[in-house]
């Protein structure tokens, strides 16, 4: 049986629960904030846990059996919430498989052009908890891999153009499915372990 843990019912997140639920012998976990939803159609798919996400005491059932993470968590205060995670996960030394980050492109100072941000009025700020929040899944010392997209849109899943950390990436969007794409492949079949990846 392989356990999942998704953060996050972002649309993203709910995208990436539907298809890993899909496979056999799978159990998916989603945990998110009770202001948010679980889209109906999932709800009897995976088993739906909330609570406060920047509290440590949240995470304790949602870490049991030694899931694989992915954080599918977005906007401001990612860094707070994986905190209280990282810090059920030492005190209570629950192992993880793996811990797949979906955060941003930008963080690393690698967009060439000018990257949107929808949503966020202090891009500063956010670029800087992305990064402390990518520290944290660093220094977890689980495997991990850290996905860095450009401006998310809509539209299909198409090709998607992987540039490995360190490599100047074009500004520009990609769209969600093409993300979920790559983090449902990623938690399923591993690999580029200790990794960030931007997506294009």
């Amino acid at each position: 049986m392989t356990i999942y843990l998704i953060l996050g019912a972002t649309p993203i997140g709910t995208a990436v629960a539907q298809q890993l639920s899909e496979k056999p012998a799978t159990t998916v976990r989603v945990l998110h904030d009770p202001a948010t939803a679980l889209p109906a159609e999932i709800r009897d798919q995976v088993t739906d846990l909330t609570g406060d996400l920047h509290k440590a005491v949240t995470y304790g059932p949602a870490l049991q059996d030694t899931p694989i993470v992915f954080s599918a968590l977005s906007g401001m205060d990612v860094d707070w919430a994986l905190e209280a995670l990282f810090d059920t996960q030492y005190r209570q030394q629950l192992p993880l498989t793996r811990v797949v980050l979906l955060s941003t492109a930008g963080v690393d100072q690698e967009v060439v052009g000018d990257l949107n941000y929808p949503g966020i009025d202090d891009v500063t700020e956010y670029l800087k908890q992305q990064r402390y929040a990518a520290k944290l899944v660093d220094e977890a010392e689980f495997p991990y891999t850290i996905l860095r997209p450009v401006t998310l849109s809509a539209g299909p899943a198409t090709t998607p153009k992987i540039i490995a950390e360190g490599q100047p990436v074009p500004a520009g969007n990609v769209s969600r499915e093409t993300v979920v794409q790559v983090a449902v492949d990623l938690l399923q079949h591993g690999g580029h372990d200790y990794q960030s990846l931007a997506i294009c």
